[in-house]
C-alpha cells in the first residue's frame, strides 16, 4: 500500500477537532495559571516551569529554550516525527481515525535516517525475540522459566518479552529481511564487532527485555542470562548509541505514564522483574532505572508526570542502602513529596508477589507508604542495639541530623514526640539539640547555595541579557508588529492594506509574512494561528508569529493603524538609504578604496544620526 499525501482538509479537521491542551497533558504535567497552562519543559531541563500551552489560540511555547509551535509541531520535536506522521499521531491519540493510507510506509525520507533505520531494526528483531520464546521449541526453556516466575502468556505478550537463544541466527534473520547494511549493524549495538571485522551476536541465551522510549518505540534490550555463567554478567544491556541513552529512559515508563498521571504518583523500583510482578498485581504506575542509580534525567521526566513519587527497593540491607541513596539524590534535585514503601522479611516485590499473592502485594503498596522521615526513623536502627546507651545516642543523633533537614514544623514535633517516648527522654532536651543541627543545616545551605549562585551569575547574567535583547525592537520594528499582527487578525485592516498600492514592510521577515498572508486568505475565511502555523514553512517566521501571539496589544483603533502606516511609510526610504550606503561602504572596503570608505561613513554617520532623531510614535 502507497502512502497518499494526507489532504489538506484532513489536516484541519485533525487540528480543529484537537485540543493540543489533551495532546500535550499526555507529556507533561501543566497547572493553570492565568489564561495559560505551565509546565516543565520536556525539551529541556529546568527547576521552574517556563513551558507554556495557550489553550485558545492552540499553541505552546517555552520561554526559556524558544520552542514553540501548534501540536503538529510539539509531536513532530518529542517523538522525532516527520509533519505527516504527527498529524497522524495526533489522529491516533484523539481517537481520531484516518485511512492508513495517510501513514507514511517504510522507505520514506524518515525511514532512510539513521534513526528511522534503528528503529525499524529493533522492532523487527523484538518481534524475533518474542516469537522465538513463545513459539519455537528454543525458546521453550526460556518460556518455562518464566512460567516459573510466575509471568503469564498475557504478561509476557504485553511486555514482548523475548528470547536471544545461545545459536547465532540474527544476521540470517536480518539479510533475509534486506537489513544487512554493515555499519548500521555496527551502530545498532546488537553485534560485537570481532578483530577480524566479523560481526558476533551481543546476546546469547538471555532472556530479552525490550527497551522503549516514552513513546513506546523498541530502542534497546536488556538480556538476562537464562542460567548462570562465571564471569557473565546477569544483565546484559545494549551499549548507548543514537536512540538509547540510559540516563534518560526508565523502563514501563511508556506503559506506565497514563497511570501515574492519573494517579500523580509514581513507584521506582529496583529491577524489571519487579515492574512485572507490579503490574501482574495491578500496580501499573511502576518504573525501574537501567540497572543504574536513578540520574538527574529519570528524575526530571518524571517531574513532568507526577507530584509523588515513592521508592520501592529490596527489602534487604543493600536494598534500603540504595533508598537511602536514592532518597539523598531525589529530594535537593526535585519538589516531589517523597516516600518509601518498605517490604517487609527482607523480600523484594518480585519475591513477596510469588510467596503472598498478587492481591496481598497491592493492598501492601496501597496501605504502607511511609514518610521519608519515616523510613528514617527505622533505617537508623539497622545494626544497632538500642538496649545499649551508646548506640541509642547515635541513633538519635542520626536521627535529629535528619530532623532538622525537614521544613514541616509539624513532621518535626512528630519526630521529636517519637524519639522523646520511646527512650524517657525530656523534649526539650531533644529539641536544643535539634535547634543547634538546624542552625548548621542553614549555615551549609547558605553556603551551598552561595557557591552555585557564583558558578551561575555569569551564565545568568548572560542569559538575561540575552533574553532582554532579543525583546528589544526598535521604534519601526514595534510598528510592523504592531501593524502585522493587526492584519492577521483584523480582515478589515488586511482589506485596507491591501489597497495601498506602494506599501510594503521595511523588515523582509514581516513583508514574506504579509505576502504569505495573502495566500492564507484565499483559502481560509478567517486566522488562526495554528494554522498558520502550518502555512509557514520557515521556523523563523513561525517563531516570529509565536511572539507576536504572546504579545497583548488590546483592543484596535483607527488612529493606530493610520500612525502605524505613516510611520512604516515615511521611514522606508531611510532605511532603504542606510542599506544602500552600507552596501558601500562594504564595497570600498573589498576593493581597498580608503577614500570611498571614509565618504560613505560620514554619508552613514548623518542617516543614522536622522534617524535616532525621529520620535517613535508606539
Amino acid at each position: 500500500m502507497n502512502q497518499r499525501r494526507i489532504p489538506t482538509d484532513v489536516i484541519d479537521q485533525v487540528r480543529s477537532d484537537v485540543n493540543i491542551l489533551d495532546i500535550v497533558g499526555q507529556y507533561v504535567q501543566l497547572h493553570r495559571s492565568g489564561s495559560n497552562w505551565f509546565g516543565l519543559c520536556p525539551f529541556h531541563t529546568e527547576k521552574t516551569g517556563s513551558f507554556s500551552v495557550n489553550e485558545a489560540k492552540q499553541f505552546f511555547h517555552c520561554f526559556s529554550c524558544g520552542r514553540g509551535g501548534n501540536v503538529f509541531k510539539f509531536l513532530m520535536e518529542i517523538e522525532d516525527l516527520t509533519f505527516p506522521e504527527a498529524v497522524y499521531r495526533t489522529a491516533q491519540l484523539a481517537g481520531i481515525e484516518l485511512d492508513k493510507s495517510y501513514l507514511p510506509q517504510q522507505n520514506s525520507a524518515n525511514d532512510r535516517s539513521e534513526t528511522g533505520q534503528l528503529k525499524r531494526l529493533y522492532t523487527q528483531v523484538s518481534q524475533l525475540y518474542h516469537h522465538i520464546l513463545v513459539n519455537t521449541k528454543l525458546g521453550q526453556p526460556a518460556l518455562d522459566y518464566l512460567h516459573q516466575r510466575g509471568l503469564d502468556d498475557e504478561l509476557i505478550k504485553e511486555f514482548q518479552l523475548g528470547y536471544a537463544p545461545a545459536d547465532e541466527l540474527l544476521r540470517a534473520f536480518l539479510h533475509e529481511k534486506k537489513e544487512d547494511d554493515y555499519q548500521l549493524l555496527r551502530k545498532s549495538g546488537l553485534f560485537s564487532e570481532r578483530e577480524t571485522g566479523n560481526l558476533a551476536e551481543r546476546f546469547n541465551d538471555r532472556i530479552m527485555f525490550p527497551i522503549r522510549d516514552q513513546t513506546g518505540q523498541v530502542i534497546a534490550f536488556s538480556g538476562r542470562l537464562l542460567a548462570k555463567v562465571p564471569k557473565l554478567p546477569k544483565y546484559l544491556n545494549s551499549p548507548e548509541g543514537p536512540l538509547f541513552n540510559k540516563r534518560k529512559i526508565l523502563f514501563n515508563f511508556d506503559k506506565a505514564k497514563k497511570e501515574i498521571r492519573h494517579e500523580g504518583q509514581v513507584i521506582l523500583f529496583e529491577g524489571f522483574m519487579d515492574v512485572l510482578a507490579a503490574w501482574r498485581s495491578g500496580v501499573k504506575n511502576g518504573v525501574a532505572s537501567m540497572g543504574t542509580s536513578l540520574t538527574s534525567e529519570q528524575i526530571y521526566l518524571l517531574e513532568q508526570t507526577a507530584n509523588k513519587l515513592f521508592i520501592c527497593y529490596d527489602g534487604d540491607t543493600p536494598g534500603q542502602n540504595a533508598t537511602k541513596r536514592a532518597l539523598e539524590l531525589i529530594a535537593p534535585l526535585s519538589k516531589f513529596e517523597i516516600g518509601v514503601i518498605s517490604l517487609p522479611e527482607k523480600l523484594d516485590p518480585d519475591e513477596f508477589v510469588n510467596k503472598y499473592g498478587t492481591d496481598k502485594f497491592k493492598e501492601f503498596i496501597a496501605q504502607n507508604k511511609q514518610t521519608e522521615l519515616e523510613f528514617y526513623l527505622e533505617y537508623f536502627k539497622q545494626d544497632r542495639n538500642l538496649e545499649k546507651e551508646n548506640d541509642q545516642l547515635s541513633y538519635i543523633t542520626d536521627v535529629l541530623e535528619r530532623v532538622a533537614t525537614v521544613k514541616d514544623p509539624v513532621a518535626r514535633d512528630l519526630a521529636l514526640n517519637r524519639l522523646a517516648k520511646d527512650f524517657g527522654i525530656e523534649r526539650v532536651n531533644l529539641n536544643s539539640q535539634l535547634q543547634s543541627f538546624i542552625q548548621q543545616t542553614q549555615a551549609q545551605e547558605i553556603k551551598e547555595n552561595q557557591t552555585a549562585s557564583y558558578k551561575r551569575s555569569d551564565q545568568v547574567s548572560y542569559s538575561t541579557q540575552q533574553r532582554q535583547e532579543q525583546k528589544r525592537y526598535s521604534p519601526l520594528e514595534q510598528a510592523e508588529r504592531l501593524l502585522l499582527y493587526r492584519i492577521l487578525h483584523d480582515h478589515d485592516v488586511f482589506t485596507r492594506i491591501q489597497n495601498l498600492a506602494d506599501f510594503a514592510f521595511v523588515h523582509e521577515d514581516y513583508e514574506t509574512i504579509y505576502l504569505l498572508a495573502e495566500g492564507y486568505f484565499d483559502r481560509y475565511a478567517s486566522y488562526e494561528s495554528a494554522s498558520f502555523l502550518d502555512y509557514l514553512k520557515d521556523e523563523n517566521l513561525r517563531q516570529l508569529i509565536i511572539s507576536l501571539e504572546l504579545t497583548e496589544y488590546g483592543e484596535v483603533s483607527e488612529q493606530e493603524i493610520s500612525d502605524c502606516l505613516n510611520f512604516i511609510i515615511q521611514r522606508s526610504p531611510l532605511e532603504t538609504q542606510i542599506s544602500e550606503v552600507q552596501a558601500k561602504i562594504n564595497q570600498a572596503k573589498r576593493i581597498g578604496d580608503a577614500q570611498a570608505v571614509v565618504t560613505h561613513t560620514a554619508k552613514l554617520i548623518e542617516l543614522l544620526q536622522k534617524k535616532q532623531t525621529e520620535k517613535s510614535i508606539i
